[in-house]
């Protein structure tokens, strides 16, 4: 009898220690888990100006600006078309902080007049179409396709340094640009 009580006893602590082992590997993996239950990354984005709701969303990792725009409840009414068309990459990828700015109505029809100048305020070099980068000094047409190019391969710019990875960017031209750049 006593044999059997020992068989159960050494039984018993395996089953708890077992037990124990899972549940500590169930607590490890949670914590390393991403945020959602399906896997998916979240990225965070701010969508502002003409959309028929501004503000902050929600989206999985891989979302395009013309996501964002949906989300917003879509283009509002007051939105300055041709400047979208020309300044809002709408495949564009969004990234997790960023911001998506939807012109509204009140500029001048000339494109010189209705590009936001880059001097007056910070570039997204990870939403800003390749028009709004061309106003960028030292940035051309073809440097502003590179970018683009660039980022959408790497999934968006991490750091400002890694605009120097860009052909066509020195690290003298980057640092003409850094103090007009964010991402």
């Amino acid at each position: 009898m006593r044999d059997w009580i020992d068989k159960i006893t050494l039984a018993i602590g395996i089953l708890l220690i077992v037990a124990l082992l899972v549940g500590a590997y169930w607590l490890v993996q949670a914590r390393t888990l991403p945020p959602t239950a399906s896997g998916e990354q979240m990225i965070v984005v701010d969508i502002a100006g003409a959309v028929q709701q501004p503000g902050v969303y929600e989206f999985s990792e891989g979302a395009i600006v013309e996501d964002a725009i949906s989300k917003a409840g879509g283009i509002s009414p007051d939105a300055n078309l041709e400047l979208l068309a020309k300044t809002v990459n709408r495949a564009g990828l969004l990234t997790d902080h960023s911001k998506v700015y939807i012109p509204t109505l009140g500029g001048t029809a000339t494109e010189s007049s209705i590009l936001p100048k880059a001097g007056n305020h910070l570039v997204n070099i990870n939403t800003a179409s390749a028009a709004l980068l061309d106003t960028l000094p030292g940035i051309g047409p073809i440097t502003a396709a590179r970018i683009i190019e660039y980022r959408d391969q790497h999934g968006g710019f991490k750091r400002l340094e890694e605009l120097t990875a860009v052909e066509g960017i020195s690290t003298t031209k980057y640092n003409n640009l850094k103090s007009q750049i964010t991402i």
